[in-house]
């Protein structure tokens, strides 16, 4: 019967050691599926345009990405009218978490709430003060991506 529980306890703990660790850290650059653009399948050359398309002149920021242990799915200056196989699609459309603060919420946020980037994403300033408090600020972006 000893030999059992132990069995039960070891079994627990390399359970709890599978689940665990990734409970609690920030995946940034996991794959995600945010919402279109006018909930529209993209549709180059519809209408004359990009109808649907995420594209390259613009970034998303969808707060409540299920797949995302952040919560924070991010397009970022995807042009996916012209990538017509996806290949360009992982380098752009991520998961991501928030990095920095503008001045005006510095103060006001906790630290805590706030991630550190991978070796290969920076810190980016993307979310002025259009968007509401609780997705103003800077976010990990691909380094590769960002215009210089």
């Amino acid at each position: 019967m000893k030999d059992f529980a132990s069995w039960v306890g070891a079994l627990a703990l390399g359970v709890a050691g599978l689940v665990a660790p990734g409970c609690g850290s920030q995946t940034v650059g996991d794959p995600c599926a945010p919402g279109r653009p006018g909930n529209a399948p993209c549709a180059p050359g519809r209408d004359g345009g990009t109808a649907g398309c995420f594209l390259g002149t613009e970034i998303y920021i969808e707060t409540q990405a299920l797949e995302c242990r952040s919560r924070i799915c991010l397009v970022y200056r995807y042009d996916e009218s012209s990538d017509g196989t996806g290949a360009q699609r992982p380098k752009h459309v991520y998961c991501t978490c928030r990095c920095g603060l503008p001045p005006s919420l510095a103060g006001g946020t906790q630290a805590a709430t706030l991630c550190t980037c991978p070796d290969t994403y920076s810190c980016v300033s993307i979310a002025g003060e259009q968007y509401n408090e609780g997705v103003q600020g800077s976010y990990c972006v691909v380094t590769s991506t960002v215009p210089h």
